[in-house]
């Protein structure tokens, strides 16, 4: 049977369970996305690296196992981690999980490519300082002023949220410095720290986290970011937190910084419950969950924009400037791209036979979504004072929604029957 719920340039794989991107990089021209895999089945019981490569940003190769829990420092699970080049080398950082007696034990661990670009695990890996648990994670390698920086997702022995930092002159030899940034907004942990360097002005990426600590389940989380200063070895933030993404499903994002300069996001494109999980339409194709589309971050006026990338511009037909009070539009099996700029104070928007509904009512825009596993419509709401204008790209079973040139963006997985 045909498989209509198959997008077109959000990646996704072939199989198995796809999460967290990781290691994103451009390497000799070319663009890595690892992501976090279970190739083997539709759940989280098993965590390895796949890889997609491009030479372009739109046309992917999967190229299939890229890093495995092989080894006694990560053998129950390969967890989030990023990447950088150094010495023509591809240097990639993770989280191994190892578990004793059923107990969690974490190591920061490095692998560096070869001359055929194969990833040699070093033997050793940092162990958690004893101010943590052992939900220690998600490394992401910056550097700055010279020197190599770590930033790790933290959870402290008081069960509070919190990013600490290492540094290294080398990328190899690395010392503990302390707490980076700790805030109550982080909840009980942080995960997928990132740091955006716009020149003075830094962006920290957060992925609080509210979890039960016995039993470790129910957890509920979401990504935002804070603006401010570093000052030696701490962030210091000039705003409250505010979401990256207003939408239904976005998590886990991680930016690199391509050839070009520009900053590029990806994000896991899942905050799926267990009941849609289980009942996504994908599974019986044989895989589950996708990534949102790059994205390239612009700081402006103290707050970040997120733009769809100029790659992306001519890969669908284009229908502008739609002036009416109500549109419909009628999804094909292919990606599309939507630009309004709308004339009323009100209108809307139904796509995807009516199982997206944009409108805008009251002072207030809305996206609805039709949830696959009840049947139901859920709905997000935002505060903005107009909505200039409308950028809505809508792949076979993503869609992602720009408002006012990317000032807030809103992403959400759908199923059309």
């Amino acid at each position: 049977m045909e498989n209509i719920h198959k997008n077109i340039l959000h990646l996704e794989p072939s199989r198995g369970l796809l999460n967290d991107p990781n290691g994103l990089v451009q390497f000799n021209g070319k663009y890595y996305v690892f992501h976090q895999w279970n190739r083997f089945g539709l759940d989280h019981s098993y965590k390895e690296w796949g890889l997609f490569t491009s030479s372009d940003l739109l046309h992917w190769h999967h190229e299939g196992s890229a890093i495995l829990p092989d080894s006694m420092l990560d053998k129950d699970g390969i967890y989030s981690g990023s990447a950088t080049v150094a010495n023509d080398q591809l240097h990639v950082f993770f989280t191994g999980n190892s578990k004793q007696n059923g107990q969690r034990k974490s190591y920061q661990r490095q692998a560096v490519s070869n001359g055929n670009f194969k990833l040699i695990k070093k033997e050793k890996g940092l162990e958690t300082p004893d101010e943590f648990t052992e939900h220690f994670c998600d490394p992401y390698i910056i550097k700055n002023n010279g020197e190599w920086q770590m930033l790790l997702g933290a959870q402290t022995k008081k069960y509070q949220g919190a990013i600490a930092i290492y540094t290294s002159p080398d990328l190899y030899s690395w010392d503990y410095r302390g707490i980076y940034f700790g805030n109550p907004i982080l909840d009980q942990m942080c995960e997928c720290p990132n740091l955006v360097d716009f020149g003075e002005e830094k962006v920290l990426l957060v992925c609080p986290q509210k979890r039960q600590i016995k039993p470790d389940k129910d957890i509920s989380s979401y990504s935002g970011y804070f603006i401010g200063r570093q000052n030696k070895y701490r962030f210091l933030p000039e705003n409250r937190i505010q979401k990256l993404d207003q939408g239904f499903d976005f998590y886990a994002p991680q930016v690199f910084t391509d050839e070009k300069g520009r900053k590029i996001m990806f994000a896991w494109m899942s905050r799926m419950n267990e009941s849609q999980e289980q009942q996504c339409p994908t599974r019986e194709y044989g895989y589950i969950h996708c990534l949102t589309l790059p994205r390239k971050l612009v700081l402006k006026k103290g707050q970040l924009y997120q733009k769809p990338l100029e790659e992306y511009r001519n890969a669908a037909k284009l229908e502008r400037h739609f002036r009416e009070r109500e549109h419909e539009f009628q999804m094909s099996t292919d990606f599309e791209i939507y630009e309004m700029e709308p004339a009323d104070n009100d209108f809307k928007v139904e796509l995807c036979n009516k199982n997206i509904i944009i409108e805008y009512k009251d002072g207030q825009p809305w996206l609805k979504r039709k949830d696959w596993s009840s049947n139901n419509y859920e709905q997000k709401k935002i505060k903005i004072s107009a909505i200039n204008n409308l950028s809505i790209y809508c792949d076979c079973s993503a869609i992602e929604i720009f408002i006012n040139d990317g000032q807030i963006v809103m992403s959400a997985r759908y199923f059309c029957f």
